[in-house]
């Protein structure tokens, strides 16, 4: 060891360095060179380094070292007082996977019941089935709840067909088991599993149905599907997300089509106006059932926030461009928090058919012109640019009204992009437009609107 010692000897220098530079540089080396033992021992003390890139120096080191004691190192650092150190530690050990195993074993039989329940974590999430035994062992032997939960909770990660009759038995030992019981078994995800979720179902608490109703979506069959859209006309949020959500995955999974009626669509618009993100998005992938004012009100509100979202909601409003078109007028205003993404919509939307303007009545037409020259002077250059050519798309001689407006916009890009539109429209309003813009302070602009006007004669 002594030869080791000597052999490193600047090494364990530098990592003692009082400079943090010198401490990273010197860990970095072991990133590609082999670790040895009492350097690996080293790097352990140094998790709690007050300097954050030796730390994370020290974490990979000791992460990607092909040095088979590392675990053995680590592992006792998860009692540490220090949380940071105590997480850092278990991270590793997770990143490492099955090498650790025996190292967290081993260390089982030493730790109280607050290291207990963490090494059954980090097995858990290293997700090797060795464990398996002294987990399902120790979930009988121990007291402690917490010790109990981790151990459910890690055989379910595992996956552990041979502990679920002993996971469900812990069901109702203790009101406290009851969600992650749940999660467990369905994580086994067996048809007793799903048995025993539907006879569990009708007298569990709430907290503890939101678990059942989730894990019905990954393990439940088509009299499942028909069970929770029966449900819906039952249960609140937060229970209508996870049952949407569910109702989702098994339409997917099974190819099954989701019939239209009052409750559902009012869980859709229930999830899509309050769900967290992930609970929306299962909704916006129902949307292609429903076909009315309420759903295409609640898309407008929630388009532009997330790209999964807003290619479900995109979809639908392709299916009822008629309605889309008369509705989103109540939408685009100044203050809409998703103006700018509306209108990029309804530029896609004309883009691919240009005729759906001229479906619209003339009140709607009206309407729409009047919605788009509200934002001609709105402070996003962006906004202003596609209110633009919408206004030019849906009522050219509208669009002339305000063309000194246009002509005097504040970016040179929209108005390089009135140029593109003006270069296509051959009448005396567009001539005059040009002739405008001949004095433009932009030299660019200029330019480009001298061209315009020789090519059609007008100048010398």
């Amino acid at each position: 060891m002594q030869e080791v010692m000597d052999t490193y000897q600047d090494d364990i220098l530098r990592l003692n360095s009082d400079d943090p530079a010198t401490r990273r540089e010197a860990a970095e080396k072991y990133l590609t060179e082999d670790l040895p033992d009492e350097l690996a021992k080293l790097l352990c003390t140094k998790m709690s380094d007050e300097d954050k890139g030796f730390r994370d120096v020290v974490g990979f080191a000791l992460t990607f070292s092909n040095n088979p004691q590392i675990p053995v190192f680590l592992v006792p650092y998860i009692s540490s007082p220090d949380i940071s150190v105590r997480n850092l530690a278990g991270e590793i050990l997770i990143k490492r996977g099955s090498g650790s195993i025996d190292a967290l074993l081993r260390y089982l039989k030493e730790g109280d019941d607050d290291d207990k329940k963490f090494i059954i974590d980090i097995l858990g999430l290293i997700g090797d089935s060795a464990p398996a035994d002294v987990i399902q062992n120790l979930l009988h032997e121990s007291p402690n709840e917490n010790v109990i939960l981790a151990c459910i909770e890690a055989l379910g990660n595992i996956q552990r067909l041979e502990a679920l009759d002993d996971i469900m038995s812990f069901y109702d030992k203790n009101e406290l088991f009851r969600p992650t019981v749940i999660e467990a078994i369905g994580k086994v995800g067996e048809n007793k599993s799903l048995e025993f979720i539907l006879d569990k179902y009708n007298l569990a608490d709430d907290l503890t149905k939101f678990s059942m109703l989730e894990i019905l979506g990954r393990i439940g069959d088509e009299t499942t599907f028909f069970f929770l859209l029966a449900e819906l006309g039952n249960i609140t949020a937060p229970l209508t997300w996870a049952a949407i959500t569910s109702i989702k995955n098994l339409k997917e999974k099974l190819s099954l089509d989701v019939p239209y009626d009052e409750s559902t669509k009012n869980a859709i618009l229930s999830t899509l106006h309050h769900g967290e993100i992930d609970y929306q998005r299962a909704a916006s992938a129902l949307l292609t059932f429903f076909k009315d004012k309420d759903i295409l009100a609640a898309s407008f509100k929630i388009y532009g926030f997330d790209p999964e979202i807003d290619e479900n909601i995109k979809a639908n409003f392709f299916i009822n461009k008629k309605i889309f078109f008369s509705e989103i007028i109540n939408y685009i205003k100044p203050n809409s928090v998703n103006l700018k993404q509306l209108l990029d919509l309804i530029k896609q939307m004309t883009d691919i058919d240009g005729d759906e303007f001229g479906k619209l009545s003339q009140l709607e037409q009206h309407n729409f012109c009047s919605s788009l020259a509200d934002l001609l002077s709105h402070s996003d250059e962006e906004v202003r640019r596609i209110s633009m050519e919408l206004i030019f798309a849906l009522d050219e001689s509208t669009a002339f009204i305000f063309i000194d407006l246009l002509c005097s916009d504040s970016n040179v890009w929209n108005k390089m992009k009135l140029l593109d539109i003006l270069e296509n429209i051959f009448n005396e309003e567009a001539n005059k437009a040009l002739k405008t813009l001949i004095n433009d302070e932009e030299e660019m602009v200029k330019e480009r609107a001298i061209m315009a006007l020789n090519q059609r004669r007008i100048l010398n």
